[in-house]
């Protein structure tokens, strides 16, 4: 039961940071109105924001004007949810005394699903996330757990990396908000898991 309540809580995390996806940087206020259809301008009722249901109910298309939603709302609500789960299920395995942990590792898995919902849109990372995921996942690490600093070093290796593609490609393989995402990625996931998602990212790209 508590593993469902946390998963409904991804979902509605979920849609907020669609919310934000959408909005950001574009003059409009985030927390500010209801959602509205960006097509018709219909502000949209409470039956029509529930997260996942709502997409799946209207197949997909505004009652309203019955354009297309973007297929992001739906996905954005469910990785949010399932990540939330994983992380929980995580925490209860190994560090169910550390509860103020789960709290920055739910902050943590929104701020991985803001980036990435944010940047297959509109094809950029802002800095201010990639900045407040490095803030968080430092102090995740710092407050939480014993450091190594060999295991620091190393875990930083791939971010590393990343910024000499960028900068001896010009930009051309390699984004440099990727890199300075993957400073926060190497010291939230240590080594040799900032290696493997390097490794996962090079062959999503080339579609392997």
């Amino acid at each position: 039961m508590l593993n469902l309540i946390i998963f409904l809580f991804g979902l509605a995390v979920g849609s907020f940071l669609n919310s934000i996806v959408f909005r950001y940087n574009t003059g409009e206020r985030v927390t500010k109105g209801r959602s509205r259809c960006f097509n018709c301008g219909k502000e949209l009722s409470w039956a029509e924001l529930i997260p996942v249901l709502s997409f799946l109910i209207q197949r997909g298309k505004c009652k309203n004007c019955s354009s297309k939603i973007s297929w992001q709302y739906p996905a954005g609500e469910f990785l949010t949810g399932i990540l939330f789960l994983a992380f929980f299920i995580e925490w209860q395995k190994k560090f169910f005394d550390r509860p103020a942990l789960l709290v920055f590792w739910f902050l943590i898995a929104a701020f991985l699903i803001l980036i990435t919902l944010y940047d297959v849109k509109h094809k950029i990372i802002p800095d201010s996330f990639s900045y407040s995921f490095l803030a968080l996942a430092f102090l995740s690490k710092f407050i939480f757990f014993e450091i190594n600093l060999l295991d620091l070093f190393l875990s930083l290796l791939p971010a590393l990396f990343l910024f000499c593609l960028w900068f001896f490609s010009r930009g051309r393989w390699m984004g440099l908000g990727d890199a300075k995402l993957m400073i926060g990625g190497g010291i939230f996931l240590g080594f040799p898991g900032s290696i493997y998602a390097v490794l996962l990212g090079a062959f999503e790209r080339i579609g392997v």
